[in-house]
């Protein structure tokens, strides 16, 4: 069992994956600081927020580690800060310091191989390219980018669809990507589905 300080947000990154953060509360201020100085991560959950979510804490039951690889101060003097997620983490408690900043106690979870049969999955690929493209706040976090990864291309999803904490704990927590996939595929309409109804 590990130990990881915790924020949580409405938006999740999973291994792989790259977030900006703004940093502003003073209880993150400390985590970030105690992470550089420890050079050490912090854990990233989804905010608890569904009926049927195994939330612990009000946190959701699977979260990321991720590690700090950029700072800057930005336009409006606020900390900025990018990470990248490391791996998953299965949380079994929370608790929190007086200025409730929260940390969890964590078992370590494998990160997904590519499985060795799966779904197609170019127009999902050729999809998310789009995206990026269309909005570079996204794709620019990106130097390399692994569309023919079908472990890498799931994960990229699943950060920038709203899910609830429920469906995300169901799909993250998996122990490959082909739940995740096979929901993507039904809740995603590619231009082959298109065609299809014309």
């Amino acid at each position: 069992m590990n130990e990881v300080m915790l924020f949580p947000l409405t938006s999740v990154v999973l291994p792989e994956g790259k977030m900006n953060l703004r940093i502003f509360e003073p209880r993150y201020k400390r985590m970030v600081k105690e992470c550089s100085i420890q050079n050490k991560g912090f854990g990233v959950c989804l905010v608890g927020n569904s009926e049927n979510s195994k939330a612990v804490g009000n946190v959701s039951s699977i979260g990321t580690l991720v590690t700090i690889v950029d700072f800057e101060i930005l336009s409006d003097g606020l900390l900025g800060i990018t990470v990248v997620g490391e791996k998953r983490f299965s949380v079994k408690r929370v608790r929190a310091d007086s200025d409730g900043l929260r940390h969890a106690d964590v078992e370590w979870l494998e990160n997904w191989e590519g499985p060795i049969s799966a779904p197609p999955f170019t127009d999902l690929s050729q999809q998310l390219a789009r995206i990026y493209t269309r909005f570079p706040q996204l794709g620019g976090l990106y130097q390399h980018r692994f569309f023919d990864d079908v472990s890498w291309v799931t994960q990229r999803w699943l950060e920038i669809l709203p899910l609830d904490s429920a469906l995300f704990e169901k799909l993250v927590g998996a122990h490959d990507c082909l739940p995740a996939l096979q929901f993507l595929n039904d809740a995603i309409e590619t231009p082959h589905q298109r065609e299809t109804w014309i």
